[in-house]
């Protein structure tokens, strides 16, 4: 048994040299590398306004921005980011949170009323957090879609989404 414990606290050990080897700086210029290969080959970027709910010590409540691309018919890179308004809060700490999730939508072509995806990635406030998340989208009206999601990341987390809608796809 102490052989077991020996083994997982190396493993532990060896991830976490890793997270803190690779900067997020890098992660965030992948990403938008990524993100920029495919606004040049044609695809559409999805504009998003949030309202993020975030537990679970002291919930916060974060309005924020974001974007979304396809990746193929059926997954979408978002990178979004957010703002905790509070009264007395510096520009530090924990009122600033980061996204970048990919997910992976069951009906990437509007042909039923709403639809869901799923999806994961990493959140980054004070510190960097895996996220998992499901999104249920409603059908588009007046050009917007809107959406809700549910999922954890540090703890639980839901937002309401108003995304700009594009021809023919989600």
């Amino acid at each position: 048994m102490h052989a077991v414990r020996a083994l997982s606290a190396s493993v532990i050990r060896g991830f976490r040299e890793v997270r803190d080897r690779m900067p997020r700086e890098l992660t965030v210029c992948a990403v938008l590398m990524i993100a920029g290969l495919n606004v040049a080959s044609g695809q559409k970027v999805q504009p998003e306004i949030r309202l993020d709910v975030l537990g679970p010590r002291t919930p916060s409540i974060e309005p924020g921005v974001g974007v979304n691309v396809a990746l193929g018919y059926y997954v979408r890179l978002g990178i979004a980011g957010g703002f905790n308004v509070r009264r007395g809060d510096a520009f530090t700490g924990n009122s600033w949170r980061g996204d970048v999730l990919a997910r992976f939508t069951f009906d990437p072509f509007r042909q039923q009323r709403w639809a869901l995806s799923v999806g994961g990635g990493l959140s980054f406030r004070r510190q960097t957090y895996l996220a998992a998340v499901a999104d249920l989208e409603g059908p588009e009206t007046h050009g917007f879609v809107a959406a809700i999601q549910a999922g954890v990341s540090g703890g639980p987390r839901g937002a309401v989404i108003l995304r700009r809608a594009v021809r023919g796809r989600r």
